[in-house]
């Protein structure tokens, strides 16, 4: 083999501590993603990377609830799973069982509700390669390409775990490229792993379930919902429930049924905690010396600068002035 081709099969590690849950997004440079914290209290986390031109698995964790939202990559999948059991996850309209993974194909949407202290592992790999392995393996199962988000059932999720557990324990984490000594993890080792996995699982045996529908008609309010309050807030306009409601022809009943099924909150203290989120964003990366607190709370129309100072401590466990003040010393 030439230092080449061994070169192209050596896994990247990465790891980074983190303080904010933009911190979590940036790091997953592969996938531009929105992640908010929308718990109160001090952010704190971790993420684990290891990375190939092929593969790459990421393990996360954090203390603080985050919804996560994005659009997957035209060319890539991610096969996923929950770490914690007792902890109400959420993957789209699904709400996870013990057992279960998740394979989410390219061009999917991403949206997942991760609890304070829940860890979530995910595969990705290029889906076309992925898949024509699969069907080798199982060409009924796979002969067609998968176009939204299954939710499947492993039986045992314990192998799993401990294959995790075992390539990062055997992976010495650095910053360096994969010319330097970087820890040799085979990307088909893991790729055969997966397909394994996969090809042993059932689908979910909730998917014509009454409830599932009923998750799955919130989840769609919810991203409607959430769509038109962002697409406001780049116009400089702060949405009101009640004009929400009207734009998007729903009740108000049905907005706060949608968003207390999916995400365990009113729309009006989501709407809030995007709008605090923006904030600490700009404030952890100000554009200039001269920015303001005051500048960036007008931006995001929090307009009383008393509440809003005691609203932003609640959030994110400090004061604004001390996120600007550690930024512009940074």
């Amino acid at each position: 083999m030439t230092n080449q081709s061994l070169q192209d099969r050596i896994m990247v590690a990465r790891n980074q501590s983190l303080q904010d849950a933009y911190e979590q997004a940036e790091f997953q440079k592969w996938l531009p993603i929105e992640i908010n914290q929308i718990s109160t209290g001090h952010y704190s986390g971790y993420i684990h990377m290891l990375e190939h031109d092929e593969v790459g698995v990421c393990w996360e964790g954090q203390n603080r609830t985050i919804h996560k939202r994005s659009v997957m990559d035209q060319e890539l999948c991610t096969v996923s799973f929950f770490r914690n059991k007792q902890l109400q996850s959420g993957f789209s309209e699904y709400t996870p069982a013990d057992n279960s993974l998740f394979f989410l194909p390219a061009g999917a949407e991403v949206d997942i509700y991760v609890p304070a202290n829940a860890e979530t592992v995910y595969f990705r790999f290029n889906q076309s390669v992925l898949l024509d392995k699969a069907r080798a393996m199982d060409p009924s199962r796979w002969s067609g390409s998968p176009t939204r988000l299954l939710c499947l059932d492993l039986g045992n999720l314990k192998s799993l775990n401990k294959f995790v557990e075992q390539i990062f324990q055997q992976s010495p984490f650095n910053n360096q490229s994969s010319s330097d000594n970087s820890n040799e993890v085979m990307a088909d080792v893991i790729m055969e792993h997966i397909l394994g996995a996969l090809n042993s699982s059932q689908l979910g045996s909730v998917e014509k379930s009454s409830t599932l529908i009923a998750r799955r008609r919130a989840k769609h309010t919810v991203s409607r919902s959430i769509d038109y309050m962002k697409a406001q807030l780049k116009q400089h306009i702060c949405p009101s429930i009640s004009a929400t409601c009207a734009d998007l022809q729903l009740s108000e009943r049905t907005l706060q049924y949608g968003f207390s099924a999916i995400l365990g909150v009113s729309p009006y203290t989501y709407l809030r905690y995007v709008r605090l989120n923006g904030v600490r964003m700009a404030l952890t990366q100000p554009e200039s010396k001269n920015l303001t607190i005051t500048q960036v709370a007008s931006h995001w129309h929090f307009l009383h600068m008393g509440r809003f100072s005691k609203d932003y401590e609640q959030m994110f466990g400090e004061l604004p002035s001390a996120t600007l003040r550690r930024a512009l010393w940074a």
